[in-house]
């Protein structure tokens, strides 16, 4: 029964990283109403030795984005998926309810944009999903929180 259950923590990350260590960071929830709190990754980025900045200014801007949904809903890694999308672009694809399932599955998926400070755009992306067993995404929240902020400061 063991192999039925998964906690694994899927991470897809896009772009290049930059040195965040060199002009500090600001923190900021990309959906100012969002019903669903970001997890505590600015915090996460502190202990690791980040400087945190009120406001942009020279630094970089990290937006994060945080979901719940219907582990049969899917989501995908692009804007819109197209009729026949490869695999590699669902993060997790829709799936029919199975009889033996538990009917109330989440797909619990946090979002990073590095926002260059130059540019304004993009300069990485870093996204890292679980599904979960639980009716909202339980304690998932920390997890992820743990795996987006290793992308963003590894090794500090």
């Amino acid at each position: 029964m063991a192999g039925c259950v998964s906690n694994k923590i899927d991470v897809v990350e896009s772009g290049a990283r930059p040195d965040l260590r060199a002009r500090g960071v600001t923190v900021a929830q990309a959906d100012k109403a969002a019903t669903v709190p970001a997890p505590p990754v600015a915090a996460k980025l502190q202990a690791a030795g980040l400087l945190m900045r009120d406001a942009p200014g020279d630094g970089y801007l990290v937006e994060l984005s945080y979901s719940e949904r219907p582990s049969k809903v899917g989501a995908y890694a692009g804007p819109e998926p197209a009729a026949g999308a490869a695999p590699e672009a669902w993060v997790a694809p829709p799936e029919k309810p199975r009889w033996w399932a538990p009917r109330r599955g989440q797909l619990c998926t946090l979002t990073a944009r590095v926002i260059n400070p130059a540019s304004g755009g993009e300069a990485y992306r870093v996204r890292a999903s679980v599904k979960g067993r639980q009716p909202d995404c339980g304690e998932a929240a920390e997890g992820l929180s743990t795996a987006v902020a290793g992308r963003l400061a590894p090794a500090l």
